[in-house]
């Protein structure tokens, strides 16, 4: 597969729909509203009342104010020196506004962090560092591009694929994590959440090309089977989260859902606000219920799902990550 391939698949050639910011549609025709969106009975399949399920936790605004409200109500203070994990992404693509980070940024004392990647310009640490930039990320708080200075290999116990998982070498200057995410769900080929902060976004090239070829390539991408691919992503998230137990903190933000592929019945949704938990499989499916879930019919959901490969949760789950049932709490 060439390289004009890749970006398609990737979705980092696309248009932008959004820029630096939620909830501004340039998009023709109304959004579905949340409250719509909620009525609909294959909305929210994972929520569940069990007092051991992990608990996600419901802002319904996007804002700075809600950005650390979000972190703060996990009850996890992290400690040391934090670093926040997101994208800065692809020039002409969609990103959160940094602003929104601001608050959370200063009371975490975080620095924000990306991996370099395949393609221009964040395929070397200079282009990488000017994007950062340009979307306005060294303006709110420091920047570190991870694999600035080499490589690092964390171990996967017991990985069906993977015997490591390669990051950027200053990872190991981290004590703690926050791992932001604009979740992506009709936008790119695979759904866009926590777990692939934590795998294909936070290696380095080297490493993208191994989750991407299930252990058989370190240098370029050359892609595996899709369900290789899938398991190798749940084994490079569970070394992720087992690199820094309990000191994780994973975010959501669900806004500006616009569609931007060809699924069926894909529509524009209101802004539903940020996701917040201590488990990253419960995380993502929460957030996957909410905009799939969205689905005119079950049997339109099971398409887009199986179109943005959500079935990664499942594996993610078979690893120990985490759970894909929650118990959805709203903080107001």
């Amino acid at each position: 597969m060439n390289r004009r391939d890749f970006v398609k698949l990737s979705g980092m050639g696309l248009a932008s729909v959004l820029l630096g910011g939620c909830g501004v549609s340039l998009l023709d025709g109304s959004k579905e509203s949340a409250a719509a969106v909620e009525k609909k009975s294959s909305l929210l399949a994972h929520q569940v009342q069990d007092t051991d399920a992990p608990v996600v936790h419901l802002i319904r605004k996007v804002d700075e104010d809600a950005m650390l409200q979000a972190y703060e109500s996990t009850g996890r203070q992290l400690a040391g020196k934090v670093g926040i994990k997101l994208t800065f992404e692809t020039p002409g693509g969609p990103y959160l506004n940094p602003q929104f980070l601001s608050k959370v940024r200063q009371k975490v004392d975080g620095t924000f962090l990306d991996s370099n990647g395949f393609t221009p310009p964040r395929n070397t640490t200079e282009g990488h560092l000017q994007v950062a930039k340009e979307h306005g990320f060294t303006a709110v708080g420091p920047v570190d591009i991870l694999d600035a200075e080499g490589e690092m290999d964390i171990p996967v116990i017991n990985g069906k694929y993977l015997k490591y998982h390669r990051t950027g070498s200053h990872f190991a200057n981290y004590d703690s994590m926050l791992s932001v995410v604009r979740f992506k769900a009709h936008h790119i080929r695979d759904y866009g959440g926590t777990l692939k902060n934590l795998t294909i976004c936070l290696a380095s090239i080297s490493g993208k090309a191994i989750i991407h070829s299930a252990g058989r390539e370190e240098v370029s991408y050359s892609p595996a089977d899709m369900e290789e691919f899938l398991e190798s992503m749940a084994d490079a998230a569970k070394a992720a989260v087992d690199a820094k137990k309990d000191r994780w903190v994973f975010l959501n933000v669900l806004c500006g859902l616009q569609p931007d592929d060809d699924c069926e019945d894909a529509k524009p949704l209101a802004d539903i606000g940020i996701l917040a938990s201590l488990d990253p499989v419960a995380v993502d499916q929460a957030a996957v219920d909410f905009t799939f879930g969205a689905a005119p019919s079950e049997a339109v959901r099971q398409k887009w799902e199986e179109k943005h490969n959500v079935r990664l949760l499942q594996y993610a789950e078979e690893r120990g990550l985490g759970k894909r049932h929650y118990r959805l709490e709203e903080i107001v």
